[in-house]
């Protein structure tokens, strides 16, 4: 009597089962993978070292051309604060209390906008990399393809 119980419970477990697809890659991945293999080709960096920025940097997520939090762009996390920057409205009208507390007032109401011209190079490598590869800094922010050939360069 037990027998046929554990057959029949392990036919429902695996039947299910059998009806599911295997994953697939999501679309645009062969080409971000041919990317990563065309720049270390042309500007001699291994692959493995761009992909392994890459995901550090990124977790290979594009944002779809637009900044990550830090003002990073694309794959290879290009930085562009200024462009980020005048892009965030976040704050930008006064009205709010950019501490997200308005009980008390803030301790330094002096406190002065960071200017632009102080930025550092670590803010500023997509302008860079624009230079470096001749591609225009829009196509780095929105192409991610391009936006791994201005990381490798």
């Amino acid at each position: 009597m037990r027998q046929p119980v554990r057959i029949l419970a392990a036919a429902a477990l695996t039947l299910p089962l059998l009806g599911a697809a295997p994953s697939t890659a999501p679309p645009g991945t062969a080409r971000l993978q041919q990317a990563f293999a065309a720049a270390a080709a042309e500007y001699d960096v291994p692959q493995s070292v761009l992909l392994g920025v890459s995901y550090l940097q990124s977790r290979w997520d594009a944002h779809a051309g637009a900044p990550s939090v830090t003002g990073g762009y694309g794959p290879m996390h290009l930085t562009d604060a200024r462009t980020a920057l005048a892009a965030s409205d976040h704050h930008a009208s006064g009205a709010e209390d950019p501490r997200g507390d308005e009980a008390r007032p803030p301790k330094r109401p002096e406190a002065r906008a960071v200017r632009t011209g102080e930025l550092p190079a670590r803010l500023t490598t997509l302008p860079r990399a624009a230079r470096l590869t001749g591609l225009s800094p829009e196509r780095l922010r929105e192409d991610p393809a391009s936006n791994v050939a201005g990381g490798a360069a």
